[in-house]
């Protein structure tokens, strides 16, 4: 709609202009009406009309004094000017004030359409021209801003050159910083749009930089280095942009540069910290301090994913929930320090699950029930987007198979004891602490492990002892420091008990394993 504003000192004429003809369907809308020429100029300043319709004779300020001060204002301004004489001085005037026609009072209905279809035919075509400079504008300045992020040597004259287009664009600034947004999945141009938009909307009508599309991907040059405590809401606000469309996206930003010829090094480090996001991205915007992340520590050496597999198979059947997400996230260090590549990791986490998943079929018939429903999680891992998010696939997997396991298994307790047994037997163990521990009573406890071991707490625990000291005393150590390594205090007690299951003396069993 072109807005118009309708000016003359006559209330009738005014109302009749207003009524008598249907302004929307040929594309005007009327936003007010003035009685003079000092009133008109006041809601010119408010509405900022395309076209004025005014009287030539008003009293205090007439319509071409009024013309004057509306073309200092806008010398673009359409104008229609209205006269009850029919004066050539004035049609003269009127002209040369650039008057887009001149009608005489009463107005004829027909005379004012033809005017309005050929103003409003003007107005479109002005509006089309000022959208292609604009554009032309904005292309130009993303074709600079393509230019800079290319590594490129560039000549002195060449970078004289840069320079002069980037003043001339508004693109010469005291420092420069990369942002960069990677959209993940196949992409559309509602998506791009929306993207777009957001940046746009955040960034730059707030002139904090100019955005950009760069092979793909979009992002902004910023005029100052992004503050770390504006990160989180330019994360959010692309979050809230993309995140109803589903589509997976990282963002990265370069490193602080000040001269257009480092902008290439600022946009390659927000590039590289894109390759890496399967390693850092955890639901944040990335930096260069990423890059030097927990990963970098120093991890054991690479266990074989059998080996692997069957600590965590065991922590998953005694139900340490605590262990297993310890060992799921020692496997992915270890792996990420080592060099594996994502897929690589990916196919070493499902190497794993595989063989859990054999291991707990193997114990707990039980499970091939659910064996369909684990596959397709397995196959799932193969399409997650950061290694964060493939610890919280594992965990989850080994949380079914371990809930699973704990709804079948009605002394999942003794489990735990045989486990804490097996890691602490040189400590002082008591039934009655584990029980407290369990939360049962001890004589209940008690009885519930001789039944499933056949044995009763202290036995089984002696005998456990015993097996370690065994290998303790094959490897050269004395009784009396085996006896403490085991867990007796009194080196008499140890020699009982050693006899009474080895049926030989520990001094004598050290002899014969040496002899051998």
């Amino acid at each position: 709609m072109i807005d118009v504003l309708i000016v003359d000192d006559e209330p009738k004429l005014r109302e009749g202009l207003r009524t008598f003809i249907d302004w929307e369907d040929l594309g005007y809308r009327v936003v007010d009406t003035a009685a003079n020429g000092n009133e008109a100029l006041e809601k010119y300043a408010v509405c900022q009309p395309e076209l004025v319709i005014a009287d030539i004779r008003m009293p205090g300020m007439d319509g071409l004094q009024l013309i004057g001060r509306l073309r200092e204002q806008n010398p673009l301004l359409h104008i229609l000017i209205l006269s009850g004489y029919a004066d050539f001085d004035y049609a003269k005037k009127a002209i040369a004030h650039r008057a887009d026609g001149y009608l005489l009072k009463p107005v004829d209905e027909d005379e004012l359409v033809e005017y309005l279809h050929g103003i409003r035919a003007a107005i479109e075509g002005e509006r089309a021209s000022e959208e292609w400079q604009h554009a032309a504008k904005e292309w130009t300045r993303e074709a600079l801003i393509q230019l800079l992020l290319t590594e490129t040597e560039h000549t002195s004259e060449d970078r004289r050159q840069l320079k002069e287009r980037a003043e001339e664009l508004g693109v010469l600034w005291n420092n420069y910083q990369v942002l960069l947004v990677a959209l993940h999945d196949e992409l559309t141009e509602s998506v791009l749009y929306l993207l777009r938009r957001a940046l746009v909307e955040s960034i730059e009508l707030v002139d904090r930089g100019w955005v950009f599309e760069h092979y793909g991907q979009v992002g902004v040059l910023l005029k100052e280095p992004l503050l770390a405590v504006e990160r989180e809401g330019v994360y959010r606000s692309i979050e809230a942009a993309v995140g109803e469309t589903g589509v997976e996206f990282t963002v990265a930003l370069g490193s602080k540069v000040s001269s257009l010829d480092e902008i290439a090094d600022s946009y390659s480090v927000a590039r590289e910290l894109i390759k890496l996001h399967f390693f850092l991205d955890d639901g944040k915007l990335l930096c260069e301090e990423d890059a030097h992340s927990e990963y970098e520590e120093g991890c054991s050496e690479v266990l074989p994913s059998e080996t692997l597999a069957d600590q965590i198979y065991y922590a998953v059947d005694i139900g340490n929930a605590k262990a297993v997400k310890s060992l799921v996230r020692q496997a992915g260090r270890t792996l990420v320090v080592e060099g594996f590549t994502e897929d690589e990791i990916k196919r070493r986490f499902v190497e794993i699950l595989t063989c859990v998943m054999g291991k707990g079929l193997k114990q707990h018939p039980e499970l091939q029930q659910q064996s369909k429903q684990y596959s397709d999680m397995l196959a799932g891992i193969y399409h997650l987007r950061s290694i964060q998010a493939l610890y919280d696939k594992t965990d989850y997997f080994l949380q079914q198979i371990m809930t699973h396991l704990g709804e079948n298994d009605k002394h999942r307790e003794v489990k735990i004891m045989l486990d804490l047994i097996e890691r602490n037997y040189s400590d002082n163990l008591k039934l009655e602490t584990l029980s407290g521990v369990l939360n049962y009573n001890s004589a209940y406890l008690g009885k519930l492990f001789k039944n499933e071991t056949g044995e009763y707490f202290n036995t089984y625990l002696d005998k456990v002892r015993i097996e370690k000291a065994k290998s303790y005393l094959e490897d050269g150590l004395k009784v009396y420091q085996v006896a403490e390594k085991v867990g007796y205090t009194n080196v008499d007690y140890f020699h009982s008990k050693f006899k009474k299951y080895v049926g030989t003396s520990p001094s004598a069993y050290r002899r014969h394993a040496s002899s051998e």
